[in-house]
């Protein structure tokens, strides 16, 4: 319940940060690429990962300069999570939200920005199908993790190209209670790669 409230303050922190007139540029825009998803299985007598599944995440994010080289990244995304196993596939589908605090470095005489940043982020189950069976009753509504990453900004004239790299730490065990009775726990590991574009909206 705290990890919730950490989350929710967060995110409500970002959605009504206004930047003040020292702040950096403000940028909004979208994005997409690929998870590398994978569920790890621990508990009495259990300690495994299955094979990696991958699958498409994209959306849409707004930066906001609090100072340079600080921002804070909120961030909504569609992300295709699981794992398979042989011929089996489970594929959980998310409404992800991270907020991410971060740091863009100026090089001398460049364009080009690499960045770092970390946050939590908060998933919400659209769907979920395991071999062509309906599994959303098995698996809990909401994931909690944490996301560290980092990549380069280059602007352009008049946009921001992105490209950056994450690893998406799930803390949450994702599976329903009645399959909790037997000690299992399953939590989500995913690579992230994203490419995108932004639009620079203030001064």
């Amino acid at each position: 319940m705290r990890t919730l409230r950490f989350c929710l303050a967060l995110f409500l922190a970002a959605a009504m940060f206004t930047p003040t007139e020292t702040s950096a540029q403000t940028i909004i825009g979208a994005k997409a690429g690929i998870n590398i998803a994978n569920v790890t299985f621990s508990g009495e007598g259990v300690s495994a990962s299955a094979d990696s599944k991958t699958g498409f995440v994209g959306g849409a994010f707004a930066q906001f300069g609090i100072g340079s080289p600080f921002f804070i990244q909120p961030e909504v995304l569609y992300s295709q999570k699981g794992t398979k196993e042989d011929d089996v596939s489970l594929a959980a589908d998310y409404l992800e939200i991270p907020v991410l605090f971060g740091a863009a470095f100026p090089l001398s005489n460049s364009a080009l920005k690499p960045m770092v940043f970390a946050g939590p982020a908060v998933g919400f189950v659209l769907s979920c199908d395991e071999a062509g069976f309906d599994c959303k009753d098995e698996i809990k509504s909401t994931d909690f993790s944490l996301v560290f990453g980092a990549g380069l900004e280059y602007a352009l004239s008049s946009v921001v190209l992105f490209f950056d790299g994450r690893y998406n730490l799930g803390l949450s065990n994702v599976v329903e209670t009645d399959v909790e009775e037997f000690d299992i726990s399953a939590k989500n590991r995913t690579w992230q790669f994203m490419a995108g574009v932004g639009f620079p909206v203030g001064s």
